[in-house]
């Protein structure tokens, strides 16, 4: 009897796995859920959508359960599901401390007095204040810990085989490593765990678990990220990549390589981060279209594939017929369906179906229409940085700020990245939408901060390239024909080391394509034209002038989608406070919030002087 009842559970259970392409995780695992329930499975492992209380009052009971619950592949693939579940519930915190902390954007009069302090920097060790409670963070945590150590003894006993565990175990670490990173970014120091506990309040016992500021906390992530046994993304011939019509599901989970470059960005080993962006960068796995266009087009921002993507107007000169809808151009990149357009660019998204909880949380926050509560808006400071853009059509303003924001030119702009699908009239309780993480814009601009601050001669310019037109066009000299002359030697940085070796080489005799010829760079495909280097710059001068061109395009590109506050954070660090109290100060001091704007010059002071971080407020949230 049990065995058949396996039998059908394995059969659903791989049905519904195909079910996650089209309609979000969250869907999936509500699914999962109905067909687990009389296992009670979720009670035993604390899986997230799918907790059976509480994870604060129940304690973890894995060591009673394993034996019962881990034993096959189809557990393993729950366990992991089961984490991505509980992480979806991060999504708010994370846009609200990623974007509310820094510049781009600002608390409408609608915002409660929790995310006016977020932006002005104002929570206090006793505030009850939801965006800074860590505990929502640990919760993934320990949900990982107890999964890693339930695949452990899958492995020991031989229930999964190698590659099956060294599969699922590396990706449930990155995970946890990745949110240990957010920790640590807004908490600066923060308790390490990283074995299965009894209880969660055992995570605030600095007896067992001494706190460890940031640079201690990078040096364990990336020791633990660089021993991982598995560094690729899954094959697409696992249960867990099934997908629909030929598109793989692989989006939903970490990309390890990204964050082994993120963290050895903030490490400041620069070159090492560059060969991780770069081995994502140049990832080719064949995505349902024909394996030349995916060779040359994946992630690689270029004139092919981005004609999907890039800023377009049907009229050149008419600047009523900017392309702005949800199928076509840069707009197209937030809401466009799951196809090969949307794998060029996505490198990391989750999905959320309204039918199904986690509930999306930005439709409350952002939306000025239907269920909308339109608490959090673009800021002046973001909106007077896209105005002050002229395009190569001569038009006096960056088509990104209309493309990325709903009522652009009104009273009330919307943050329109997560609401373009949302429709407050005629479907006002359909909340769909994506949590986005990292795409190929976010992949270009931290290659160009690590390879900007490298050691070699040239790689500011390399990086530049990466920000204004590409590699083809950059090392192109002036007057040269590729239809008539040899490509041999120009159209690259072959000249540099691997991490910065890119062959963009295009001519006809000989016949020469090198991989990267189609790149065109971030600002071309926003239809703006290069920022040249300033004459007669040191190279420390001209390194500064780099990063701060690297500043404004992503605040131009990336705006809204949880950037913002690390990348001026990491510069604070490196280089100057003023880097990050500077554009805050500006933000606040132009808000259309009065308490943003009463607060300005003591934000900047507090800023100024390194007072960065969040209190760690464990017992009062």
């Amino acid at each position: 009897m049990m065995k058949n009842f396996r039998i059908k559970l394995d059969n659903k259970l791989m049905k519904n796995l195909q079910m996650i392409s089209t309609s979000g995780f969250n869907k999936g695992i509500s699914t999962l859920t109905n067909s687990i329930k009389n296992l009670s499975i979720a009670c035993a492992i604390g899986f997230g959508v799918m907790a059976c209380g509480d994870m604060l009052e129940v304690e973890p009971k894995l060591e009673l359960d394993k034996d019962r619950y881990y034993q096959n592949e189809f557990d393993a693939d729950v366990a992991v599901i089961g984490i991505y579940g509980q992480l979806m519930q991060l999504a708010e915190q994370y846009v609200i401390l990623n974007e509310l902390r820094a510049d781009l954007m600002e608390p409408t009069m609608n915002a409660d007095a929790e995310l006016v302090a977020i932006s002005t920097h104002s929570v206090r060790a006793t505030d009850n204040n939801k965006y800074a409670d860590p505990k929502p963070f640990y919760r993934v945590i320990l949900n990982c810990n107890d999964a890693i150590q339930g695949l452990g003894i899958m492995r020991e006993e031989n229930r999964i085989d190698a590659g099956e565990y060294e599969q699922r175990v590396s990706d449930i670490i990155a995970v946890r490593s990745w949110v240990y990173l957010q920790l640590g970014i807004h908490f600066g120091t923060v308790p390490y765990v990283t074995s299965a506990i009894e209880s969660i309040k055992d995570v605030n016992n600095q007896s067992l678990f001494p706190r460890l500021q940031l640079d201690a906390l990078l040096d364990q992530l990336i020791n633990t990220m660089e021993a991982l046994p598995y560094l690729d993304v899954y094959p697409n011939n696992i249960d867990l990549t099934a997908g629909t019509d030929g598109i793989s599901t692989s989006k939903f989970f970490i990309n390890k390589r990204m964050l082994l470059g993120d963290l050895n960005l903030w490490k400041g080993n620069y070159e090492r981060a560059a060969e991780n962006y770069k081995a994502v960068l140049e990832t080719s796995t064949p995505l349902g279209g024909g394996a030349g266009n995916v060779y040359y087009d994946n992630y690689r921002i270029s004139w092919q594939s981005n004609s999907l993507h890039s800023v377009q107007y049907t009229r050149a000169d008419d600047i009523n017929t900017l392309v702005n809808n949800n199928n076509n151009g840069w707009r197209s990149i937030f809401a466009r369906n799951i196809d090969n357009g949307y794998n060029f660019e996505w490198i990391w998204a989750m999905h959320f179906d309204s039918q199904f909880a986690p509930n999306y949380p930005f439709i409350r926050l952002f939306a000025n229409e239907g269920v909308g509560e339109y608490k959090i808006r673009p800021s002046v400071a973001v909106i007077d940085a896209w105005e002050s853009q002229v395009q190569s059509n001569r038009f006096e303003f960056d088509s990104r700020g209309i493309l990325s924001t709903k009522n652009y030119g009104t009273e009330y702009p919307e943050v329109g990245k997560y609401t373009f699908n949302y429709n407050g009239l005629t479907a006002p309780l359909t909340q769909n939408g994506r949590w986005f993480l990292e795409r190929a814009a976010s992949l270009h601009l931290k290659y160009a901060e690590a390879t900007n601050r490298g050691s070699l001669p040239g790689l500011s310019r390399l990086a530049r390239a990466f920000v204004n037109n590409g590699v083809h066009v950059e090392y192109t000299p002036e007057g040269f024909n590729k239809n008539l002359m040899d490509a041999t030697e120009v159209m690259n940085t072959l000249f540099f080391p691997d991490a910065y070796a890119f062959d963009a080489r295009e001519s006809q005799f000989p016949f020469l394509r090198g991989p990267w010829y189609r790149h065109i760079g971030i600002r071309t495909r926003a239809n703006l034209p290069t920022i040249a280097l300033p004459e007669d710059l040191s190279t420390e001068e001209e390194k500064i002038w780099t990063e701060d061109l690297i500043l404004q395009e992503s605040a131009l590109e990336l705006a809204f989608e949880g950037h913002r506050w690390p990348q001026l954070l990491r510069t604070a660090i490196r280089r100057d406070p003023s880097v990050l109290a500077d554009r805050v100060f500006d933000k606040l001091s132009n808000s259309t919030n009065p308490v943003d704007r009463s607060r300005a010059a003591a934000v900047r002071t507090k800023l100024l002087a390194g007072d960065w971080f969040l209190p760690y407020n464990w017992d009062t949230n």
